[in-house]
């Protein structure tokens, strides 16, 4: 039986269209991903192994279903179409991939292929972002891993694939995922994946994105020296351990591994919590107990404000606006900015490319967290002079020097000492930084 198909090779999908295979792209465990023509235009097809599936009727009814639903941002890669079924196998038409993105887990071992640490956060700000509103039409994903998720290093934007392995929750698609980003009880049990384990899936692709190891993966598996199937039930089921759990030294990370020794310490404290409280013995086999996709926003938004670049170019962590030591040992010198925005829970930076959200300036839900309000630009010829341009389709009120006026959308006022900002009803103040 044949498993792959020749360039050229012609199918008909259950929409009626026409498709050719040009060329081979990638090969996976599930399938092979072809180039296509569809409809006149390219595509991508993902057709399937024979014998693949648990129970082949049931994945195929699930697949039709997210077709006829379609996808629920642009930020999925969506199953559009389902060839004829030949030879017992058959294959589903996609989005190319365009250019610039790769693969999330070459960022795993090539952080340096982003842009910036910023566009590291608005990765994971993307991805956070994708599952809530995917979480919110009730699917959870279910397969989380490096190999489904495309990233644009340059821009932090993200495009999910694979996802024939979305379904509605409780429905059991026979789909499992990699252990190394399963949730505990989808590693111990076997049980129907779900939101709760997704939102222990993204945590795990948020750490392995901003620090670049796996959070669960320390000296207990170096010591094992092999990651077979008892050892990777004990590090991701039975018995897991947060490399950096506060009151379990057990599982340290190991010191060849250092990225995560040096990041960890420079953390803001926020952030800090949040990878503790998602890793916690608590969290670990409790799913109740995982951050919701509202409070990775928060902390991610506000995190995103706290990188600033030292001018010998290193990014530094800033919490409070505090001044801080760059830690490139070619440098150490302090890092201070100028300006700060003083919130009401706290203060950030007001530096170059700061971005305010709605979840920064007023009690919101998830649906409106990530709505843009703010962004501060520099001036090309002036580094110390800043722009403040608004980018909530809304007028702001501003205040300054005994005046106020409203600032329409898409305008930009100069920042300067003590200027006040009405924002959705929450006063953002603007302070010289001490």
């Amino acid at each position: 039986m044949s498993v792959g198909l020749y360039m050229g090779t012609r199918l008909r999908t259950r929409f009626g269209k026409e498709l050719r295979v040009v060329e081979q792209l990638g090969d996976g465990g599930q399938g092979i991903v072809y180039k296509v023509m569809y409809d006149g235009k390219p595509m991508a097809l993902k057709w399937y192994r024979p014998n693949v599936f648990v129970d082949k009727q049931r994945f195929i009814d699930n697949l039709r279903n997210n077709i006829m639903h379609g996808k629920p941002t642009d930020a999925f890669l969506w199953p559009q179409d389902m060839t004829e079924v030949i030879d017992g196998s058959f294959g589903y038409v996609m989005d190319l991939r365009p250019e610039g993105f790769v693969e999330a887990k070459e960022l795993f071992i090539k952080p340096g292929l982003f842009h910036s640490y910023r566009r590291a956060i608005d990765a994971c700000m993307g991805i956070v972002s994708a599952f809530r509103v995917l979480h919110n039409k009730g699917y959870c994903y279910q397969d989380v891993n490096g190999g489904n998720f495309f990233i644009n290093p340059e821009t932090g934007k993200v495009l999910i694939c694979d996802n024939d392995n979305v379904a509605p929750e409780g429905t059991d698609t026979g789909i499992r995922g990699t252990p190394s980003f399963m949730a505990p009880e989808i590693v111990i049990e076997n049980s129907v994946p779900s939101m709760k384990s997704d939102r222990h899936s993204m945590s795990v692709l948020i750490f392995l994105l901003l620090l670049v190891q796996h959070p669960l993966e320390g000296v207990r598996l170096t010591q094992a020296g092999l990651l077979d199937g008892p050892t990777q039930k004990r590090l991701y089921g039975t018995d897991p351990v947060f490399i950096m759990d506060p009151d379990n030294y057990t599982n340290r990370p190991d010191p060849a591994y250092p990225n995560v020794l040096k990041v960890w310490p420079c953390l803001p404290e926020h952030m800090r919590d949040i990878f503790t409280r998602a890793f916690s013995k608590a969290a670990l086999t409790n799913p109740n107990r995982r951050p919701s996709e509202l409070e990775w926003i928060r902390e991610l938004t506000r995190f995103r404000s706290e990188v600033v670049s030292c001018s010998c170019g290193n990014e530094v962590f800033m919490q409070d606006a505090k001044p801080v030591m760059c830690d490139n040992p070619n440098c150490r010198r302090e890092v201070r900015v100028a300006l700060r925005a003083d919130l009401s829970q706290y203060s950030l930076p007001f530096v170059d490319d700061t971005r305010f959200y709605r979840c920064q300036t007023c009690v919101c839900n998830a649906d409106i967290a990530l709505d843009p309000l703010a962004w501060v630009i520099g001036a090309r010829e002036r580094a110390d002079i800043l722009g403040i341009t608004n980018i909530s389709g809304e007028p702001w009120g501003v205040s300054q020097g005994g005046s106020q006026h409203m600032i329409a959308p898409g305008k930009t006022v100069q920042a300067i000492p003590d200027m006040e900002l009405d924002l959705n009803d929450e006063r953002i103040l603007i302070r010289r930084n001490a």
